[in-house]
């Protein structure tokens, strides 16, 4: 599955759409959530990461105003290339 980056108005978040619905709903998950999906938990588990936005065909990672995207998008797009997952809840 390919994902596509792209900026958003908000410094501190990137959007990555693909081309197939990934996720059942709208899903918002945050360092107190506790996501069924493996993506998810994986993406919430770098470090740096703040919360994550999901509808439909695309997420939005947004990141802690004091990290910097490079130190992030390398073990981002490690996680959405290594991940296999089925449609999340």
């Amino acid at each position: 599955m390919q994902f596509k980056a792209t900026s958003t108005p908000n410094p501190n978040a990137i959007k990555f759409t693909t081309d197939q619905a990934i996720f059942a709903g709208r899903i918002e998950i945050t360092k107190e959530s506790k996501p069924e999906s493996l993506l998810l938990k994986h993406l919430m588990a770098i470090d740096g990461i703040d919360n994550l936005f999901c509808y439909n065909d695309f997420l939005t990672v947004c990141k802690l105003p004091s990290v910097e995207w490079n130190q992030l998008i390398p073990q981002i797009e490690t996680v959405l290339g290594q991940l296999t997952f089925s449609k999340s809840k």
